[in-house]
C-alpha cells in the first residue's frame, strides 16, 4: 500500500496524490508492465451551470507546501560524466527492470533482501531486509536506474521520482544522522549518488548536499597519512566520492586532499606482499572492483592514478594463491566458495590462469606461501596430473594490521582439499545479519577446524602469531608452519604442520601447555578447563570410525584421520535449533555437515599434551597405512614408506 502525508480523492480507480507529490500508482497506470511513459492525465467532468443567486462559497485554502518538494524539473539531455565513472550503466534490460521495480515501491538490495518504498519512505528498517539492507537504504544508489533509464529515453517521470527519493531523503537527514547513515560502504555510496545526481540535474539543493556529504567523507579520514591502518575497502569508497566531488566542482585543495586519503586507504587496504586486510581473499576480489574504479576517476579528474595500478597487481599474486585446484577461492572469512568473475584481472597473467581455469595465463611460481594478511597456503602444485597429488590447504593467524569485519575468529585454523574435494572448510559468512545466531556463532572459534579451551578467561587481543614458516617446495620438500595460539589465558597452544608433499600427507601437531593454578578455590574452578580440538567438514562428505581411525568419504574419494595422545573421537552432525556444523552454500543459504572433535580435560596441578593428527588422502580400495610413535610420522604409499619428525617450533 502507498501511503502519502497529504489529503487524497480518488478517480477512475487511480490514487492522485493533490499537494503535488505524484503517486506511484498513478505513475504506473500506462501501459502494463511498463514505466516508459508518464499515465495520461483524466478529462475534467463538465460542471453544471452556476446559479447566480447562490452566494459562491471562498474557495479553500491551498495546501501548505511540501519543503522536501523539488523545483520544476529541467530535464536533462544527459547524464553527468561523474555518473558513468561511478556508476557505469548496465545493460538496458537490467536498467528497465530495475527503474520499474522502484516506480512500483521495490528497491532489489541484493544479498540484502528487498526494501519496500512508501510514497515518501520512511527510511526505517523492515522485514524483508537484513542489517546490510536497512542501512543500505541510506545509500541511495539503488534509486540510480530511474535517473539513468529516465535520461536515456527522455522520460520525465522516472527522473522525477528519482529527485524526489533524494530531495525527501535529504529533507528527512538535514539534523541529526544516525553513525551508520554517514559511515562505511553507505556513506560513500550516497556521496557518489549526489555527485552524479548533482552533475546532472544541476540544482542547489543536490549539489549542496553533494558537497556536504563530500566534507563528511574526507573529515573521517585522518590527514597527511600516507598508509591508512585500520581503514578496509568501504573507506575507499567515501574518499572517491568526495574527490569527484571536489574535482567536478574544481576545489583543487580538497581534491588533493581527497586523492592524497585514496591513496592512503588504498595503502592501508593492501598490504605490502599483496594480501588484504579483510581476513577474506573474496573481499579482495571486491577491492580489484574499487581500485578499478579509482582509476577510472583519476582519469575523468585528470590527475595521474599511480600508485594504484601498482597495488592492483599486487593484488592478484595474493587472490591467485588463496584459489583452489579446481579454481574456487577458498571459503575464509567472509567468502563464499566461488570462481572468478570473468572481469576479474583482465591483462595480468596469473589472473588469467586461475580465471579461464587454466586454459591461458600462467600460473603463479611458489607453491608455498605466507602473507602479512594472516594467511598461509600449500599445495602439491599448480599443474596437478590426473589421479595425481592435488593436495590444497591454508591456516590462518593474526594479521599485521587491525582486522575488519569480514574477518572471523578463525585463527589457527585449517582447510584441507584433496583428490578433488574439500574435506575440511571454513563455514563461510551466512549473511549480514547482526541478529542471526547462527552469523554470530560461525564467526567464532568453535565454527573452524582449530581449538577452543573451555573455562578460562580468554583475550582475543593477544592473537594468533606465526613462529615460522618455511618449505622446500624448490627441492620436492616438505612444508613447515608453527603458530603460537595467545588467546586462552592459562593455556598456551601451539600448532605445527607438514605437509609432507613426497608421500602427500599432512601432519598436525597441537602442543598444549597449561600453566599450575595457584590455590584450593582456584584449582576447583580450573579442574574443568577443557582443549577441544575440532575438524569442520564440508557438506557432502560422510564420516566413519573404525579401531579410532576415521575415514572421510566422498564418492570414491577417501581421507584417513589418525591420531595419538589423549581423547577420543565425537562426531556432532547438524541439526534445527543449533548452529553447529552448518556452512553457506549461496548466500543466505545454509548447508548442514558435520564436526569431528576431541576434547582433552587439563589438570589444574599444570598439563602438557601433545595431539598429533595426520591426514591421508587417498582412493576407495587403496591402502596407505600410518604409524605414530617416538620416531614421528610414517605413512607407507605404493610400497614406499616415508617417516617425518613431528613439526615443531624448535
Amino acid at each position: 500500500m502507498l501511503r502519502t502525508r497529504r489529503a487524497r480523492t480518488r478517480t477512475a480507480g487511480l490514487t492522485v496524490v493533490v499537494a503535488g507529490v505524484t503517486s506511484l500508482a498513478l505513475l504506473l497506470a500506462s501501459a502494463p508492465a511498463s514505466a516508459e511513459d508518464p499515465a495520461p492525465t483524466p478529462s475534467p467532468t463538465p460542471s453544471a451551470t452556476p446559479d447566480p443567486t447562490v452566494p459562491v462559497p471562498a474557495p479553500p485554502a491551498p495546501p501548505a507546501p511540501d519543503p522536501a518538494a523539488p523545483p520544476p524539473l529541467v530535464m536533462p539531455a544527459a547524464l553527468g560524466s561523474w555518473c558513468e565513472t561511478l556508476f557505469p550503466s548496465q545493460k538496458p534490460r537490467v536498467e528497465k527492470r530495475k527503474a520499474q521495480e522502484l516506480m512500483a515501491g521495490k528497491v532489489d538490495m541484493g544479498n540484502g533482501g528487498t526494501y519496500y518504498l512508501s510514497a515518501r519512505p520512511n527510511w526505517r528498517p523492515q522485514s524483508g531486509t537484513d542489517t546490510s539492507g536497512d542501512r543500505h537504504i541510506n545509500s541511495l544508489d539503488w534509486a540510480l536506474p530511474l535517473l539513468y533509464r529516465g535520461v536515456h529515453k527522455q522520460n520525465p517521470v522516472l527522473v522525477e521520482r528519482f529527485r524526489q527519493l533524494l530531495y525527501y531523503w535529504i529533507d528527512d537527514n538535514k539534523r541529526s544522522r544516525s553513525y551508520w547513515v554517514n559511515a562505511s560502504i553507505y556513506g560513500g555510496l550516497r556521496t557518489q549518488t549526489l555527485v552524479c545526481a548533482a552533475q546532472t540535474l544541476n540544482e542547489p539543493v543536490l549539489i549542496n548536499a553533494a558537497l556536504d556529504d563530500a566534507a563528511r567523507m574526507v573529515n573521517s579520514f585522518w590527514a597527511n597519512r600516507t598508509i591508512g591502518i585500520g581503514t578496509n575497502n568501504t573507506d575507499l569508497l567515501r574518499q572517491v566520492g568526495a574527490l569527484a566531488a571536489y574535482c567536478w566542482t574544481g576545489n583543487v585543495p580538497q581534491r588533493d586532499r581527497a586523492w592524497t586519503n585514496t591513496v592512503a586507504v588504498a595503502r592501508g587496504v593492501i598490504q605490502e606482499d599483496g594480501s588484504d586486510v579483510e581476513g577474506s581473499p573474496g573481499y579482495a576480489r571486491y577491492i580489484e572492483k574499487l581500485l578499478k574504479n579509482v582509476e577510472a576517476a583519476a582519469a575523468t579528474c585528470g590527475i595521474p592514478a599511480e600508485p594504484i595500478p601498482t597495488l592492483r597487481g599486487l593484488l592478484y599474486q595474493f587472490v591467485a594463491q588463496a584459489v583452489r585446484p579446481d579454481f574456487k577461492l577458498e571459503s575464509l572469512g567472509d567468502t563464499i566458495v566461488q570462481s572468478l568473475r570473468g572481469t576479474f584481472g583482465l591483462g595480468d597473467w596469473r589472473a588469467e590462469w586461475i580465471r579461464t581455469a587454466g586454459q591461458s595465463g600462467t600460473p603463479p611460481t611458489p607453491v608455498y606461501t605466507a602473507f602479512s594478511g594472516g594467511y598461509v597456503f600449500g599445495r602439491a602444485g599448480w599443474n596437478p596430473q590426473p589421479g595425481g597429488p592435488d593436495t590444497f590447504y591454508s591456516l590462518r593467524f593474526s594479521s599485521a594490521r587491525p582486522a575488519t569485519a569480514h574477518a572471523h575468529d578463525d585463527g589457527a585454523s585449517l582447510t584441507y582439499y584433496s583428490r578433488g574435494v574439500s574435506w575440511f572448510g571454513d563455514p563461510g559468512p551466512y549473511r549480514y545479519e547482526n541478529g542471526s545466531a547462527l552469523r554470530s556463532f560461525i564467526r567464532s572459534r568453535a565454527a573452524h577446524s582449530s581449538v577452543t579451551v573451555s573455562n578460562v578467561a580468554r583475550n582475543t587481543k593477544a592473537g594468533v602469531r606465526k613462529l615460522n614458516s618455511m618449505s622446500d617446495w624448490t627441492l620436492g620438500g616438505n612444508d613447515l608452519t608453527c603458530l603460537d595460539d595467545r588467546t586462552w589465558g592459562s593455556v598456551g597452544v601451539i600448532r605445527c604442520t607438514a605437509y609432507v608433499r613426497s608421500i602427500d600427507a599432512f601432519i598436525v601437531v597441537d602442543y598444549v601447555t597449561a600453566t599450575k593454578i595457584k590455590g584450593a578455590a582456584a584449582q576447583r574452578a580450573a579442574a574443568t578447563r577443557v582443549l577441544t580440538e575440532r575438524w569442520q567438514l564440508t557438506p557432502g562428505v560422510g564420516a566413519q570410525n573404525v579401531n579410532d581411525v576415521v575415514t572421510l568419504l566422498a564418492g570414491d574419494k577417501r581421507l584417513d584421520v589418525y591420531k595419538s595422545g589423549p581423547g577420543g573421537w565425537n562426531v556432532q552432525t547438524a541439526r534445527n535449533g543449533s548452529s553447529i556444523a552448518w556452512h553457506t552454500g549461496a548466500w543466505g543459504e545454509k548447508l548442514p555437515s558435520a564436526v569431528l572433535s576431541r576434547a582433552v580435560p587439563l589438570s589444574a596441578r599444570g598439563d602438557s599434551q601433545v595431539l598429533v593428527t595426520v591426514l591421508v588422502p587417498r582412493l576407495d580400495g587403496e591402502s596407505v597405512p600410518v604409524t605414530i610413535d617416538a620416531n614421528g610420522v610414517t605413512v607407507t604409499r605404493n610400497g614406499v614408506s616415508i617417516t617425518t619428525p613431528l613439526p615443531s617450533p624448535r
